[in-house]
This record gives structure tokens, C-alpha cells and sequence, in this order.
């Protein structure tokens, strides 16, 4: 793999890594009707407490009454470690919660997962039944055995009632994921700006960082919440922090043509030369996108137009290599080389050639791109050209 597919492969993983930050808790309700229950110390072999079970699953409101009138315990969990009442939860059914908590049920067991019943109404958006946890004094910074709380799937999922339920109840803005995730970095990364207003003033930490070195920043830089990104920074939150691949908030908005944001950064005073593990600007990705503007914008506050990353890929090459012919134009009428080189010796008029663009290859040799440079493989652009257009571009061009 060149470098060239080797950049273009990390650029797609960091978006999917990026984007891959989602949340999920056991909710697999299924019930072993035709096993051996023995040795499941949570249930015994009674058949009234599996229809319990199966009754809360089915949201038979009158059947789990009249089983629990006979005294089937309401605390019973199958082997999953689902409670009638985490199920009930789970699916909203409203009048299942309000029979079971007048029987007492435990609010806060927890089933194999770590999920409580809160947890689940929170994550399927159930507000009427996280209201009635809550005030029946359900704890809400639990945490599932991966971390997450109630605060979390509530800010990941935009209910912002919801959350605002939590936090009168002094939910814990700052507990994390077992991958360092925060709410706020949730609420932020789903666009929600509500709710990362209310953590914001809850005292939610701003420059927390997640395994992966994202912050709650990156996340709204990421997905394009340029609203988000502006309250974020208005609070300070860090420009500069580096996350996976070395990369900065600066590099995700670039690559990905969010020029509002790109303005604000620059505003802010980030970074312009920060390096990727690839030893990638902002600006190298900007071009190898084809993002023009952000081009443009950043060579205005000075980023090097011929900053060479890893293997000498300068901006101009990577532009010509995909047939970005408007942001050769505003790198060329910036002061790049059109000549220089990368490590194998190949010019941007050749990866123009090479890849058939001719708008670019046009381009390239408006601006007098030298046709007699070899590449380290002792190929010119012409030998290198297979296009037919390209190639009588180039011979014309020669004989001129």
C-alpha cells in the first residue's frame, strides 16, 4: 500500500473511529422457557415467577398484578439478571413500573451488564419512568460494567428533559466509560447542545480526554456541531490537545470541509503545523480532500504551502493526485513548487498524469510545470501518461 492509499485508509478509519463512539447496554430480555434453571440463584424452578417474567416482558399489566397478589417475588431475575422491573423499564410500560414499585421492588439490582432499570428507561428515552425512579429514589450514577450511567444515555440520545431530571438529582457529570468517555463528550459528539449546556453549567469538564485522546471538542469538530464547537471554546475549552493519530481538532475540521469551524480555530490561535502520525498538516489534508476553501483560509494565516509529509508529499502533490485542479490553482497562486518532488521523485504534474486528470494536468502546465523531470524510477510524466488526452497534452506541451 503507497502512501498516498495508506492516508486515505487512515483517514477512513479515524472517521469510523470517530463516529463509532456509541453507546450500548445489555438489553437482551431473552428467557430460557426450556432450560434447566438450576444453579441460577436469582429464580427457582416456580412456574408463577417465569410467567411473572414472561408477563412484564409482554406488558401484561393484569397478569403481573395477579401474580404478585400471590406473592411471587417481585425482585426475581432471569438468567441475564433482568428484574420484572428492569424489563418493564426497558420497554415503557409505565403501569408494570408504578405495580411493581407499590410491591416494593428493588429499585437499583442490576443485570449482568451492570444496566438498572433507570439505565434502560433512560436509554430507550422512557422520561415518564426515569421521573418515577428518580423521585422513588432510584441512584442515578450506577454504572454499567462498561461504565456508562443514565446521564450518559439520556445527553448520547437528546433527552434533554430527561437529563435535567438527572442532574436535579446531582447525577455525576463527570464519571467516565471505561474508554474515559464523559457525557459531555456524548451530548457533544450527537450534536445535542441543550443538554451541553446543562452539563457546562454543572461544572462538566471541558479537557477531559478519552482513551483515544479525544476531547468533548474533537467529538463536536467531528460531526460538524459548529454551535456546539462555539460554546465549547467560549468556556476555553483546549484547541491544541492531540488525539488518536496525533491529530487535532484542526485536522478533522479540514479534511472534512467544515470551513466555519476551520475559521473559529484559526480565530483561537490552533495550531496550524501540528503533524498527524503520517506527518500531515491541516493543510495536507485540506488538499488531499480538495477542501479549497479551507485551502485558501489557511495558507491567509500562514500555514507552509510546501510542508512535506511522511514519504514528501507535499499539498500540491496530494491536489494533484486526486485532480483537485481548484485547490492546485490557490496553492500555485500561493507560492507552491511545482516542481518539487516527493521521496520517489515524483512531481505533481506526474501523479496528475498518472491518474488521469486533466483539468489538473492543464493546470500544471499553464503554470510550466517541467516535463523534463524523472522520477527515481527514471520516468517522465509523458512515459508515465496512458490517457490519450493527457498524453498529447504533454507532447504538445514538450514540443512548444
Amino acid at each position: 500500500m503507497n502512501y498516498i492509499e495508506k492516508l486515505t485508509h487512515y483517514l477512513k478509519i479515524h472517521m469510523i473511529l470517530c463516529t463509532a463512539v456509541i453507546l450500548s447496554i445489555q438489553t437482551d430480555t431473552s428467557f430460557a422457557y426450556e432450560r434447566n434453571m438450576t444453579g441460577v440463584t436469582a429464580i427457582s424452578n416456580s412456574d408463577d415467577q417465569t410467567e411473572l417474567l414472561k408477563a412484564a416482558f409482554n406488558g401484561k399489566a393484569e397478569a403481573v398484578k395477579a401474580l404478585l397478589d400471590k406473592g411471587v417475588n417481585p425482585n426475581l431475575q432471569n438468567e441475564k439478571g433482568f428484574t420484572p422491573l428492569i424489563i418493564a423499564a426497558q420497554y415503557g410500560y409505565t403501569d408494570i413500573v408504578d405495580i411493581l414499585l407499590e410491591e416494593n421492588a428493588q429499585l437499583d439490582i442490576q443485570n449482568a451488564g451492570g444496566a438498572t432499570a433507570l439505565i434502560v428507561a433512560s436509554k430507550n428515552g422512557h422520561e415518564a419512568i426515569v421521573q418515577t425512579l428518580l423521585t422513588k429514589g432510584a441512584k442515578a450514577d450506577l454504572q454499567t460494567s462498561d461504565g456508562i450511567t443514565a446521564l450518559m444515555l439520556a445527553a448520547q440520545g437528546g433527552h434533554d428533559t430527561m437529563a435535567a431530571a438527572l442532574l436535579d438529582k446531582n447525577a455525576n457529570v463527570n464519571l467516565q466509560t471505561e474508554q474515559k468517555l464523559t457525557a459531555l463528550m456524548l451530548a457533544a459528539l450527537a450534536g445535542n447542545e441543550k443538554i451541553v449546556d446543562m452539563l457546562l453549567a454543572k461544572n462538566a469538564k471541558i479537557d477531559t480526554q478519552a482513551v483515544d485522546g479525544t476531547t468533548a471538542l474533537y467529538m463536536a469538530v467531528r460531526n460538524g456541531h459548529t454551535a456546539i464547537v462555539n460554546v465549547l471554546l467560549d468556556k476555553n475549552a483546549p484547541i491544541n490537545l492531540i488525539a488518536m493519530n496525533h491529530t487535532t481538532p484542526l485536522h478533522v475540521a479540514a479534511q472534512n470541509g467544515y470551513v466555519d469551524i476551520v475559521e473559529t480555530l484559526l480565530k483561537k490561535g490552533v495550531n496550524l503545523e501540528q503533524a498527524d502520525k503520517n506527518e500531515a498538516t491541516a493543510l495536507t489534508l485540506a488538499a488531499l480532500m480538495g477542501q479549497t476553501e479551507i485551502v485558501r483560509l489557511l495558507l491567509e494565516h500562514g500555514a507552509k504551502v510546501d510542508h512535506k509529509a511522511r514519504n514528501g508529499f507535499t499539498p500540491l502533490i496530494l491536489a494533484a493526485q486526486n485532480g483537485h485542479a481548484a485547490a492546485l490553482q490557490v496553492l500555485l497562486e500561493n507560492g507552491a513548487q511545482i516542481n518539487m518532488q516527493n521521496d520517489d521523485g515524483v512531481t505533481p504534474l506526474m501523479w496528475a498524469s498518472l491518474h488521469e486528470h486533466v483539468d489538473a494536468v492543464k493546470l500544471l502546465l499553464e503554470h510550466h510545470a517541467d516535463l523534463s523531470i524523472k522520477s527515481k524510477s527514471g520516468k517522465t510524466a509523458l512515459e508515465i501518461a496512458k490517457d490519450e488526452t493527457i498524453v498529447a497534452l504533454l507532447r504538445s506541451a514538450a514540443d512548444q
